[in-house]
């Protein structure tokens, strides 16, 4: 599927509008740099249509995991490659460069008419019979970690995460915490954010360091998440609520039926919403504390997409499905790039790539403890809850439904399978 976006300008400018792209090997191609993120690249196009007016972005509508992400700027001759499941850019290709430096994949195509001159040979000719020298038509950029351009993987991402979290000159996030490498989510207890750093960025021998943030269920204040995370992107009160959950109350008296404050009026939740974490925590309006974490996977397709930073979660369970307790480490994270073989990944682990029914497959709880939805006629029921936002004009990919455990998750499901939000409660 394409989604493109052009700049309101007429085809005379767009070819007198030329940029010059520095190239550095194994690194970047003027302002795009490996590893960068699909949220932060499509940002930074949407500020400068002057440069690049046309930008499509090209992704599977059934498999937007599986399948590689392309943002092709054609009015640039460039082609930037996102991995599916990170979104995170893992090549370039440049048709038309100013500037070329070393340590490239250059692609010199022989004429038909002298082809089969060199079909056995592995040398490539620096001039044809006829005099006419061969000509690049395509640069490839990659990380110096990957084998060939066909086969390019993103680099270390720890790396990138640091480098990114040191920079003085970003607008958002508060230093150090400008970017988050993977989040452990135990549901119906918190969230843990892990923040990779190191004192000397230029130095390879320097090793990476952590650090983790809690955001703990009915613990956490917002107090405590300022100090660790900074000032939210934005700050969401809520009008209505109408999925009710659970309260951080312990004798349900405001369950569906929230209490008055001196005033009169109902305390109102709020949310801090840290768009570049891909993430949301609801504050209970009463007390205070972390009532709700939400975890957004930034799905094409979805409503939400390209508002929020995909988050990069995996679920921890204390049990598997046959209640058998944990087998690995707690404090290592699984590489979900190893989930080609789903028995790689433990059984009571589940990652963001995850469809819901294998998610299913892998939460420990009984299903029929989903979402009550209330029927007068029929009583209660066990059932997905459908979710619209606004009419088929405002929202052209349709409705999602939500799905969830008493226990402490609800996922918002697409009509492709995909989770693209997890609610922690």
């Amino acid at each position: 599927m394409n989604i493109t976006s052009e700049s309101p300008r007429n085809e005379k400018n767009h070819r007198s509008k030329r940029i010059e792209l520095v190239i550095t090997p194994g690194r970047s191609l003027g302002p795009f740099r490996l590893g960068s993120t699909l949220w932060d690249t499509i940002h930074y196009l949407r500020g400068r249509q002057n440069f690049f007016p046309s930008v499509e972005l090209k992704y599977s509508q059934e498999e937007p995991i599986k399948y590689d992400f392309i943002i092709a700027l054609p009015s640039n001759g460039v082609n930037l490659r996102f991995d599916g499941v990170f979104q995170r850019m893992k090549s370039i290709e440049c048709f038309d460069p100013t500037k070329i430096k070393l340590g490239l994949s250059f692609i010199f195509p022989i004429p038909a008419k002298h082809r089969e001159l060199y079909e056995s040979s592995t040398d490539l000719p620096l001039e044809f019979p006829d005099g006419t020298t061969p000509i690049a038509s395509h640069i490839y950029l990659f990380s110096n970690g990957s084998p060939s351009w066909q086969k390019a993987t993103i680099p270390s991402i720890a790396k990138i995460v640091a480098e990114h979290n040191a920079n003085t000159t970003l607008k958002y996030g508060k230093i150090g915490r400008r970017e988050v490498e993977s989040v452990k989510a135990l549901p119906g207890k918190e969230a843990i954010l892990n923040f990779p750093t190191h004192e000397a960025l230029d130095s390879r021998e320097n090793p990476l360091s952590s650090s983790q943030v809690h955001i703990t269920l009915r613990i956490s204040t917002p107090q405590d998440i300022l100090a660790e995370l900074g000032k939210p992107s934005r700050i969401f009160y809520k009008e209505e609520d109408k999925m009710k959950i659970h309260s951080v109350t312990d004798d349900g008296a405001m369950i569906g039926r929230p209490s008055e404050d001196r005033k009169g009026d109902p305390p109102t939740d709020y949310f801090f919403n840290y768009f570049h974490l891909g993430i949301d925590i609801l504050i209970d309006g009463t007390l205070h504390v972390c009532k709700k974490i939400v975890l957004h996977g930034n799905i094409p397709g979805h409503y939400d997409f390209q508002r929020y930073k995909r988050c990069p979660y995996q679920l921890q369970f204390l049990n598997d499905r046959n209640g058998h307790g944990i087998g690995h480490d707690p404090k290592v994270l699984v590489d979900v790039e190893s989930d080609a073989n789903e028995a790689a990944v433990p059984a009571n682990i589940v990652t963001a790539d995850m469809k819901i029914d294998r998610m299913k497959k892998r939460i420990p709880w009984d299903s029929k403890n989903g979402i009550t939805v209330k029927d007068g006629l029929k009583g209660d029921e066990h059932k997905p809850v459908i979710l619209t936002r606004g009419s088929s004009e405002q929202n052209p990919f349709g409705s999602t439904y939500l799905t969830g455990y008493d226990e402490g998750i609800v996922m918002e499901v697409m009509k492709n399978g995909h989770v693209s939000t997890i609610v922690l409660f």
